[in-house]
């Protein structure tokens, strides 16, 4: 009796919630993916710069400093950030893999609102505070098919002992402070590479020359294909078997049937899993364990608001704290897609997933594990996201993704639910409220459509396909 009375309290508060969402939906476009224009962004002029040194303090050279920023309510005291100042922090430095380095100036249209002047922070010498506040609500995924699978795969690991998030084939959306200290680039970003987690998969060749029977460059041919196709009980398939007995007229009895005397042709389907020659089913056995798959960066670029210019070196600013790694190489990995967040939703709850290092240690997982939490946004300013995540080192630089419906069109459908990056995790700083106070959380760098158009530009380099998001 008292679990039908729970059932039945658990239905009536599930549908009280349903119902409230579903009024709200209905009413305005919360909880739904809008579409947003883009400020059009062009380049202006690019020049060479001197080769880095690689001189940046190391975070573990820097422990006990911490950040203090301006809060909520110190924002609404500063000055409005001009047109002019908005395309100087938007233009970028690059940096390629030989260490050579240019600035690029951009130019920014369609400009529909003044921002706000960026936060101004100081260092203070101060106890870090842990990164977790009160009961530990992180996630340790450790199991190869969810760490391997999106959306834990589109989580990364960078060599700088960093996390990541892939938002196309070639690129990873990081914190800046993880290749840069806002001086100089730091010694581990020389040679910076970036690690996917995937399932080793052990493939079984076959021994033995040229195919009896075949021709040589035939023999050659069937044997690549045979070499990955899946193997079915455990045994591998026959070369016959696999590729199917030909008929006079050279076709493959594979895909044609003959049923009685009509000789009717009947197809197999062409998605069909079961026919698929190249398929390899993926074994959950224990010796198919996950490993990281490094690959090389090509170049990185970060925002000019978080450089230290010479003029004013207190210029570097956490709303600018991101920065973008392009691969040498595509990786296969099912990638996330960026989004701004709708300006009229208040985040109520954001997810993001790293590597931090303090709980795959805890749990004797070594580094191959994906640390994933959620939690809601307890203030959030135009370009930060205060929160209370639970964090530590290693998780910095992780993509801070929200879930929101996607846009049906004019369907009348509902749209499904859809992960898009709308920020970077940051770390953990002070941020100053009334009364000279001083509060602690992890903050997040919030990508406004100006950042999206710059990040956009970055990925695509055509600005036809930076208009909207």
């Amino acid at each position: 009796m008292g679990l039908k009375i729970f059932v039945c309290v658990l239905l009536y508060v599930a549908s009280l919630t349903l119902s409230v969402v579903f009024a709200k939906s209905e009413s305005s476009d919360a909880y739904s993916w809008t579409r947003q224009s883009l400020p059009g962004l062009q380049v202006t002029h690019t020049a060479f710069l001197n080769q880095t040194l690689f001189r940046g303090q190391e975070e573990s050279e820097v422990q006990g400093q911490v950040n203090t920023l301006c809060g909520i309510e110190c924002q609404s005291s500063l000055p409005s950030m001009d047109h002019k100042e908005q395309e100087r922090i938007l233009g970028y430095e690059t940096m390629y893999d030989n260490g050579t380095r240019t600035h690029t100036d951009i130019s920014l249209q369609r400009m529909n609102k003044t921002s706000k002047a960026r936060l101004t922070g100081s260092s203070t010498r101060a106890r870090r505070k842990r990164q977790v506040y009160g009961a530990d609500g992180r996630f340790v995924i450790s199991d190869s098919h969810f760490i391997t699978n999106y959306p834990f795969s589109a989580a990364v690991r960078l060599s700088t002992d960093c996390s990541g998030v892939l938002v196309s084939p070639k690129h990873v959306l990081t914190a800046a402070h993880c290749i840069h200290d806002g001086r100089d680039y730091l010694y581990s970003a020389k040679g910076l590479k970036v690690g996917v987690l995937q399932v080793k998969t052990k493939r079984t060749r076959r021994r033995g020359g040229r195919r009896r029977g075949g021709r040589r460059h035939e023999g050659k041919r069937d044997e690549r294909e045979r070499d990955v196709r899946p193997s079915v009980g455990g045994e591998e398939n026959s070369g016959t078997a696999d590729r199917g007995e030909e008929d006079k007229g050279g076709r493959k009895r594979s895909d044609v049937r003959k049923h009685g005397s009509g000789n009717k042709k009947v197809k197999r389907r062409r998605g069909s899993k079961r026919n698929r020659p190249d398929r390899i089913r993926r074994s959950v056995g224990p010796d198919q364990q996950p490993v990281f798959r490094w690959s090389h960066v090509k170049r990185t670029q970060i925002p000019q608001g978080w450089i230290h210019g010479k003029g004013s070196p207190n210029s570097a600013s956490a709303d600018y704290n991101y920065a973008l790694l392009e691969l040498k190489r595509p990786v296969s990995q099912r990638y996330m897609e960026l989004g701004v967040a709708p300006a009229s939703t208040p985040l109520s709850r954001i997810h993001f997933s790293g590597y931090d290092a303090d709980k795959s240690q805890s749990e004797g997982l070594g580094d191959k594990a994906v640390i994933y939490r959620f939690c809601s946004v307890t203030e959030e300013s135009e370009d930060l996201m205060y929160q209370q995540c639970d964090a530590q080192r290693g998780a910095t630089g992780a993509g801070v993704y929200v879930r929101l419906l996607q846009d049906a069109g004019t369907t009348g459908r509902k749209g499904k639910w859809q992960r898009r990056v709308i920020g970077v995790f940051s770390g953990h700083q002070r941020v100053g409220t009334e009364g000279d106070e001083q509060r602690d959380f992890n903050v997040a760098v919030r990508i406004t459509p100006p950042k999206y158009a710059q990040i956009c530009h970055w990925i695509h380099g055509d600005p036809s396909l930076c208009k909207e998001v």
